[in-house]
């Protein structure tokens, strides 16, 4: 029954190819992404679990918003 309803869909079959080119898509961009990362960030978040929680090399933000002190 469900079958004979897709098939009455004109044009579902182009679905399946742009999911296919989706995956693919970010696939390869997150492929991209991590042979370009740094090697210093890759470094980091290495660490990142072993990491003490007392040790850690966060900075907060010393920056003031000037809206807050209106």
């Amino acid at each position: 029954m469900y079958k004979d309803v897709a098939r009455a869909i004109e044009g579902i079959d182009i679905y399946p190819i742009m999911g296919v080119i989706i995956f693919f898509s970010v696939f390869v961009i997150m492929l991209v992404n991590v042979y370009s990362a740094k090697k210093s960030n890759v470094a980091h978040w290495e660490s990142l679990p072993l990491e003490d929680a007392t040790s850690n090399s966060f900075t907060p933000n010393t920056h003031t918003n000037e809206t807050e002190n209106i």
